[in-house]
C-alpha cells in the first residue's frame, strides 16, 4: 500500500514540477503585456505544493535524488517568495528569470541530465 502511495506521490510530483516550469513564463509575459499581475502573488503558493510534495517523498517516500535538486527548488522558492510584492519592474523580470533558471536546472538534475 505504501509503495503504491508513493510511486503515485512521485508521478504526481513530476508532472506538477514539469506544469510550474510554465508558471515564470507565464508570469514574465503576463508582466510585460500588463504590468503588476495578481500571478505574481499567487505563482509563490504553486512552487510552495511542487516543494511540499517534494519534501514529502524525501524524507518519507525515500527518494534518491542529488542534494542539488532540493537546493536549486528551495532557491526558487526563496526567489519567488522575495518578489512577490515587488512593483520593481527590473526586480520582477530578473528574479522571474532566475526562478525560471533554478526550476529548470532543479529538474534536468532530478532527471539525471546535469550531474554536479
Amino acid at each position: 500500500m505504501l509503495e503504491s502511495m508513493n510511486n503515485g506521490l512521485y508521478t504526481v510530483h513530476k508532472y506538477y514540477g514539469e506544469f510550474l516550469q510554465l508558471v515564470p513564463l507565464g508570469l514574465l509575459l503576463w508582466y510585460a503585456l500588463h504590468g503588476k499581475t495578481p500571478l505574481q502573488r499567487v505563482a509563490p503558493v504553486l512552487l510552495d505544493i511542487g516543494v511540499a510534495l517534494g519534501l514529502i517523498l524525501y524524507l518519507f517516500g525515500g527518494a534518491q535524488v542529488s542534494v542539488w535538486h532540493p537546493v536549486c527548488m528551495f532557491a526558487a522558492l526563496a526567489l519567488a517568495h522575495a518578489v512577490a510584492k515587488s512593483s520593481s519592474r527590473v526586480l520582477v523580470y530578473a528574479a522571474w528569470s532566475g526562478v525560471f533558471a533554478l526550476l529548470i536546472l532543479g529538474i534536468q538534475i532530478a532527471r539525471g541530465v546535469v550531474a554536479l
